[in-house]
């Protein structure tokens, strides 16, 4: 394991909370019962909640503590406080509402403890409505199957092709993210990918594909991204435009359009209707910027280019 002063935990799993505390306790299970032991939990809550901190205070266990937000930050910025809190050589953000497979911190380790250039490993995203039988969280995956990632154009292909990384399962060596600062002004609800691709600039990264973290999904209830914007959609496939080489190979060509040509108009539509710019001046920017091909869309192919040229509609 890494060397570390021997009053310091391993790992710090850090959860922002917000009034979820009956999904909390199901996740706090799941944590207690992984197989590395050597760990600390941090609780941030975002609400103020006596709830919370009297939950906690039940445990009777020293590596569970509270913290009460001194301000709301709301969920984006208290997941990224959450990613550099602790005292552990690795850190997670977990979500409060998901849950973790009995051997994940173990295998996300081991290959950090491996692997002394890797940044971060996080897991691939398998969505859940009804928990999980134990059973399942507690299957080991021997050898695990893991996806190396030595560049930020290494996590795109994979994104693209259709590797999503659950960004509440990544475990962060501690020395990869000091000093970084998330951009939140720049990409809103969508910052999580460029603060991994900022990462990957000087480290490398690794997903587990294996079933080890599960995420609650949350359908019509899910509101993360009313503070999203058109601009901040352009920005997110401005810089996955720039961290591809400048002249795109045929494959590349067709991943890229391929994945923007279905997520640029699925993320327009998560935009507050308030807030959401005309269709029109808003496809015909991604295309003259290079992130759109009509060739290759699935949200808005030819023809429909062709109706917003005559309509403007």
């Amino acid at each position: 394991m890494a060397a570390r002063q021997l009053s310091s935990p391993l790992v710090s799993v850090n959860i922002p909370c917000y009034r979820q505390l009956d999904e909390l306790r199901r996740c706090i299970d799941s944590i207690l019962a992984q197989t590395l032991g050597d760990f600390e939990i941090n609780l941030f809550d975002d609400g103020a909640s006596d709830e919370y901190r009297d939950y906690v205070a039940s445990l009777g266990d020293s590596r569970v503590r509270y913290h009460r937000n001194l301000e709301r930050r709301g969920a984006m910025r208290n997941m990224f406080h959450a990613i550099t809190a602790g005292r552990g050589a690795y850190a997670m953000a977990f979500h409060e509402d998901d849950l973790l497979g009995s051997h994940y911190l173990a295998t996300a380790v081991r290959f950090l403890d491996d692997h002394p250039g890797c940044g971060f490993v996080g897991a691939e995203l398998r969505e859940f409505v009804d928990e999980p039988p134990a059973d399942v969280l507690a299957a080991a995956a021997e050898p695990p199957t893991i996806l190396p990632l030595a560049t930020g154009v290494d996590l795109l292909r994979a994104i693209f092709r259709g590797v999503e990384v659950m960004f509440g399962s990544v475990v962060y060596r501690r020395a990869a993210v000091i000093g970084l600062h998330p951009a939140h002004e720049e990409y809103a609800t969508l910052v999580d990918r460029p603060f991994l691709l900022e990462i990957l600039t000087k480290w490398s990264g690794a997903v587990v594909r294996d079933p080890l973290v599960w995420y609650r999904k949350h359908g019509d209830a899910d509101h993360r991204h009313l503070a999203m914007s058109g601009e901040h959609i352009l920005r997110l496939f401005m810089l996955y435009r720039a961290t591809f080489p400048s002249r795109l190979s045929r494959d590349d060509e067709a991943l890229f359009y391929g994945y923007t040509g279905y997520w640029l108009f699925t993320l327009y539509y998560l935009v507050p209707p308030e807030a959401r710019p005309a269709l029109r001046p808003f496809v015909f920017r991604a295309w003259r910027e290079g992130l759109y091909n009509p060739r290759w869309s699935r949200g808005c192919g030819r023809k429909r280019l062709i109706e917003l040229m005559l309509t403007g509609r």
